[in-house]
């Protein structure tokens, strides 16, 4: 049987993350986000974010 699963796009403005293809989309297979407690986007985070080589924080 076929894998007919579709792909969301999921924006994505971390511009330093491997992920981050052509600056705007997440490419990763599959996405975790966390804040449980959140009551606003601006309360989550990417737990998938993996910085480009050479980035530094």
């Amino acid at each position: 049987m076929a894998d007919n699963k579709k792909r969301a796009a999921i924006g994505c403005d971390a511009e330093n993350c491997e992920y981050n293809e052509h600056g705007s989309a997440c490419g990763a297979e599959r996405i975790r986000v966390d804040g449980r407690t959140a009551h606003t986007t601006g309360e989550t985070s990417c737990s998938t974010f993996k910085p480009k080589d050479g980035t530094r924080f």
